[in-house]
């Protein structure tokens, strides 16, 4: 059993796959999917590399490679990126406030640690569950992000517990595999996952 449960944000409670699905109908399916294509390519994942560890960083990188894909005319990259950032695009999973709710109802100290650019309060508020979260550690507030450790130990900080008894759920073996390195043990959801669907949320409710 555990005294705090940490979750990952994107791809773990809240759906990463469709959030640019609502400025399709503004600037077009087309260009969503060639600007996709660019920012999940191998040098899309190489220039996204430590963009987070600010929001500043994050705005620039994410519309360079935007434009990129274009090129895009400020307009449309500055619709797209506000959908990247828009915490109405990002949808929770089906189990993700069942889960939480459960977890802080039993008294179970329960926070998000998350690689983002911008603030994602505003997200969970929205799913019902900011205030039942004790910590929110965004990596743009502290200048750091995952895999390093010290993302980790900050958050084990704030819930004033020790890594050893704070589960860490995640969905990327790296980054959030790294909870390891402080002394947390580490669940890793499957990789597929669809904004529809559960998304597998209830094993954390066995394991704590």
């Amino acid at each position: 059993m555990f005294d705090g449960v940490l979750f990952d944000f994107s791809g773990t409670l809240f759906d990463d796959r469709s959030v640019l699905d609502p400025a399709r109908d503004s600037v077009g399916d087309e260009t969503i999917t060639r600007v996709l294509s660019v920012v999940d390519s191998p040098e899309g994942v190489a220039a996204r590399r430590g963009c987070d560890v600010s929001r500043e960083r994050h705005q620039a990188v994410w519309t360079a490679l935007i434009s990129e894909a274009g090129p895009y005319s400020g307009k449309v990259v500055g619709a797209i990126y506000r959908a990247l950032t828009d915490p109405a695009a990002w949808q929770p999973y089906p189990d993700t406030a069942r889960v939480i709710t459960a977890l802080h109802d039993r008294g179970t100290k329960v926070g998000v640690v998350s690689n983002i650019g911008w603030d994602i309060r505003p997200a969970l508020a929205d799913a019902g569950v900011l205030d039942l979260l004790d910590t929110v550690v965004l990596s743009c507030e502290h200048g750091v992000e995952k895999p390093d450790p010290a993302l980790f130990t900050l958050a084990c900080d704030k819930l004033d517990l020790p890594p050893g008894s704070v589960l860490f759920v995640g969905d990327d073996p790296v980054k959030d595999g790294a909870a390891v390195q402080v002394g947390m043990p580490v669940y890793l959801l499957p990789t597929e996952r669809s904004a529809t669907r559960d998304r597998g949320l209830d094993a954390v409710l066995r394991l704590a």
